[in-house]
């Protein structure tokens, strides 16, 4: 059986684990081994089992062009004709991820599915980002998750899937007795010594050893003499040169006409650095086994071995047409040279395609191309798909490989696929861009390249590869203009604003601001992005001058962010107002340009100034604009940031249960997409409420967490983890402080910063906590004053200078019931204060209503609502439409309520409904 650390496992084994995962009805397994172990096999045989117990199957196999095509990989099995899904899944976009899972979800109401996919390490990015969405989001479905890979190259969402839980089975290399044993079976008698040294040869690989010995034998190359079976023609020099590659009798290695000369890769090296990596994604392809299908296909016409020369550059299956137009041929003159190919066992027919009977020999075909052979063929594969309109970035793919330096047109349509995967595939539009920048100028980066070296850099920092965007911005061969370099600088700052580096952010803009001749354009723009930086950082003053001067340009896309911007400069001063003027008018530009600029989804901001002006029903309605937008334009980015200000809102209004549902699947998505920029404020919610439930313990890990975090992106020397400027920062040592207050803790007269109005503003209950401190009342009585329609705040006011009956009628009035709470706790109104605690969830100084724990009764009421909705048959985007919650805060709920009672099945979760609410 397998060890938590992935130890190999023999097949049977192996088989066992995925057996008992198909019995379970859930779950993933990672099946990980080098190419030709058996993987394939492996996966075939449990598809089998699904089927044979009634279980849908959907079988797919990523290739390598899988890559340049969003959620192909796993969109091929579920939704083509006959998936179990059907059709209809077009797009690609962030947005397909969840019409996949909720038809999944519909689906496995009537029938169990397993989805199986081999060699995902060549999945596509959304795919990917599918697969950490999909398999946790999934678990209480009857779904079974089986993928298989190759070790190399490492896959972060296949690793993170693994340590969160999923099942991963390495398995081996044939032992020498199990390889023996292997021999035996193909040779029909006990391997001689000669037969061993090809077995030792073949690594424990059993397919690149049938492979080796089934072509000796049907060369006539095996003899069995006294029930041993050895090689012959040659004896022991011919057992070495079929290890070395170098074996006499391949003969056509060295003639004029090879089909796969000595182990080549694609520039001349060792076989197996081709497009597919080798074996195992990087390793070299066994000398002998090459040798082996040099010798398999050496009979083979002529016409046949271009055949797969052609079909080899193509990498993925084919039709006749595709490989006659690459051959440059009628399609009718290949008719005979595929069904050679096909007899020889070297082809093997998909439905009206054709592809190689193993990936394996494609890659020795491939690695055994000349390079000047090789890169000719790419650039008629790239003639052939450009003339049928194939996917611009299935095109990008052959130029790569087959354009030739200043190519013009191929650096056209690199940067125009680049720019069409960008959404959806970042890491692979950037290399599409550093391949264009490559042709454009092979020998560094210089001034005519500026506008490339801009869009790579913003590419390889969006797909989280900001140590080549760092690299590749700070290596201009020559000095740049202000324009150029601006260009340079927006790229990688907007990436650097993503993941939280806003030192980083505010360097990278002042540096090229500080020069003249910036276009204003980019000016404002820079300005823009700066503005966000330094309002974070806590320099409120200078976003405020950089967010003006952005909008002061005149240019939308940078009034957009520049208006966001100025809406949390006026909310930090308690001018809320002035937040919804300046929201407001980010909302107009945006819808009315549309495009990019509608990509920044404002409504956000909108929504938090509704937020703090008591507009909580609108601050949800715009919320939910937002979660629909996202998934439509597949802004990916925005959902951590749309999690944060739902939870902030949801934490307002004292629905505490949900406030910690969004927060948890804030942090969850946020890992998902390596974009841990926002974890400090989500950690920070998690904080408040287990504060609120008297889970003191548990508020001072995630507060002490989320302070850790938000130090280390603080600029040097900012002291203790946590302490630096900033709104987060402040946030969560203002949180500390309530805990500190609470636990007795508390040390003297607290420090507020700058932050005090702001951190009013979102909790104005809060400053009665430090009435004694004349600072705290006096920014109270300013921000009541300045904001008379605000009715929360003048309750907190109300509150904090003691005039209790009042503020409790004021917080009668207001949406926020645990300032109400508070106030009646405060003016001896205990039972009522303890029933409004109750209803918010939080414990008040009793046991916490739904306590915590296992069982029916540890369930909350938010769980408990959740759960009545998926026992209907509702999946989590129905439940969610129902409650107006967002999906991944139902998920929440559900994975809380499936450990509290046990189950791990919807079907059980069903059955615990009926038992415990027979009437519903």
């Amino acid at each position: 059986m397998t060890s938590a650390g992935g130890e190999p496992v023999g097949r049977a084994d192996a088989l066992e684990v995925v057996g008992g995962v198909l019995a379970a009805g859930s779950g993933c397994v990672v099946v990980e081994g080098p190419a030709g172990i058996g993987k394939s096999r492996l996966l075939e045989e449990a598809a089998g089992r699904a089927r044979a117990r009634g279980t849908a199957v959907a079988l797919g196999r990523a290739t390598e062009l899988d890559r340049v095509a969003p959620l192909s990989t796993l969109l091929r099995p579920l939704a083509a004709d006959g998936g179990p899904l059907g059709t209809g899944f077009g797009g690609g976009g962030f947005r397909s991820i969840e019409r996949v899972g909720e038809a999944v979800e519909r689906f496995t109401r009537s029938r169990p599915l397993a989805i199986v996919l081999d060699d995902v390490q060549w999945a596509d990015e959304l795919t990917c980002l599918a697969l950490r969405q999909l398999v946790p989001g999934l678990a209480g479905s009857p779904v079974v998750w089986l993928l298989g890979r190759r070790p190399l190259p490492r896959q972060e969402a296949v690793d993170r899937l693994i340590e969160e839980g999923a099942r991963r089975v390495v398995l081996p290399p044939l032992g020498p007795e199990e390889a023996a044993e292997l021999g035996a079976r193909l040779l029909g008698a006990p391997p001689g010594p000669s037969v061993l040294e090809l077995v030792r040869g073949s690594g424990g690989n059993p397919f690149l050893l049938e492979e080796v010995l089934t072509g000796l034998r049907a060369e006539g190359r095996i003899s069995v003499r006294g029930g041993v079976a050895e090689v012959v023609a040659g004896g022991a020099s011919q057992v070495a040169g079929a290890a070395s590659g170098t074996d006499p009798v391949a003969g056509a290695a060295g003639g004029a006409d090879p089909v796969v000369g000595p182990a080549r890769g694609p520039a001349g090296g060792p076989a197996g650095g081709g497009v597919g990596g080798g074996v195992g994604g990087g390793v070299e392809l066994p000398a002998g086994f090459v040798a082996a299908v040099e010798r398999r296909l050496r009979d083979l016409s002529a016409g046949a071995r271009r055949l797969l020369e052609a079909a080899s550059v193509l990498r993925r299956p084919f039709s006749v047409h595709e490989a006659a137009g690459v051959l440059g041929v009628p399609a009718g003159a290949l008719f005979e040279r595929v069904e050679e190919a096909v007899g020889a066992g070297a082809l093997v027919g998909e439905g009206d395609r054709l592809a190689f009977r193993h990936d394996l020999i494609r890659e020795a075909v491939y690695g055994g191309l000349g390079a000047p052979i090789r890169t000719a063929l790419h650039r008629e594969a790239a003639s052939v798909l450009r003339a049928e309109g194939r996917p611009p970035a299935e095109l990008a793919e052959h130029l790569r490989h087959g354009a030739r330096r200043g190519d013009a047109a191929a650096i056209r349509e690199l940067r125009a696929a680049a720019e069409e995967m960008t959404a959806a595939a970042p890491s692979a539009a950037a290399d599409l861009m550093l391949r264009a920048l490559e042709l454009a100028h092979p020998g560094g980066v210089e001034r005519s390249t500026a506008p490339l070296v801009a869009g790579a850099v913003r590419l390889l920092a969006s797909a989280g590869r900001l140590g080549e965007a760092r690299e590749l911005a700070d290596r201009l061969g020559v000095p740049l203009s202000a324009a150029e370099e601006a260009g340079v600088a927006l790229g990688l700052a907007e990436a650097l604003k993503h993941i939280g580096d806003d030192r980083g952010v505010i360097r990278r803009t002042g540096r090229v601001l500080g020069r003249p001749g910036v276009p204003g354009r980019e000016r404002a723009r820079l300005l823009a992005v700066r503005a966000h930086a330094l309002m974070m950082t806590g320099e409120i003053d200078a976003a405020e001058e950089a967010a003006a001067g952005a909008v002061a340009e005149g240019e939308v896309f940078a009034e957009v962010v520049g208006s966001q911007a100025r809406s949390t400069v006026a909310l930090f001063r308690g001018d809320l107002d002035g937040a919804l003027r300046h929201a407001e008018r980010s909302v107009e530009l945006a819808d009315a340009a549309g495009g990019e600029a509608a990509h920044r989804h404002p409504r956000l901001w909108l929504g938090a100034a509704m937020v703090a002006l008591d507009r909580f029903e609108e601050a949800e309605g715009l919320y939910a604009v937002v979660e629909r937008e996202a998934g439509r334009l597949g802004t990916a980015w925005a959902l951590p940031l749309l999690h944060r200000f739902r939870a902030e809102l949801l934490l307002a209004w004292g629905r505490l249960d949900d406030a910690a549902a969004e927060a948890e699947a804030g942090l969850r998505v946020a890992g998902q997409l390596s974009a841990m920029a926002l974890a400090p404020a989500l950690l920070g919610v998690l904080g408040h409420v287990a504060l609120l439930r008297d889970e003191t313990e548990a508020a001072r890990a995630y507060l002490d967490r989320g302070r850790e975090l938000a130090g280390r992106r603080g600029p040097a020397g900012s002291g203790a983890a946590g302490n630096g400027p900033g709104l987060v920062s402040e946030e969560l040592r203002w949180r500390r402080r309530l805990l500190d207050e609470a636990t007795g803790a508390s040390r003297g007269s607290p420090s507020y910063g700058g932050a005090l109005a702001y951190l009013i503003v979102q909790e104005p209950w809060t400053a009665a906590r430090w009435r004694g401190d004349p600072r705290v009342v006096a920014c109270a009585r300013d921000l009541a004053r300045r904001n008379p329609g605000v009715t929360s705040l003048a309750a907190g006011l109300a509150h904090a200078e003691g005039r209790l009956e009042e503020a409790v009628e004021l917080y009668r009035s207001a949406p926020r019931p645990l300032g109400l709470a508070a106030a009646l706790a405060e003016a001896g109104r205990r039972e009522e204060a303890f029933e409004v605690y109750r209803s918010c969830g939080a414990a008040a100084g009793r046991a916490r209503p739904e306590a915590t724990g296992r069982g029916w009764t540890a369930l909350t009421a938010s769980e408990l609502r959740v759960v009545r909705l998926v026992a209907q048959g509702m999946t989590n985007r129905e439940a969610a439409a129902a409650l107006f919650l967002s999906p991944h805060t139902v998920d929440s709920h559900l994975r809380h309520a499936f450990a509290k009672l046990g189950v791990n099945s919807r079907v059980e979760l069903t059955r615990q409904v009926l038992a415990h609410e027979p009437g519903r």
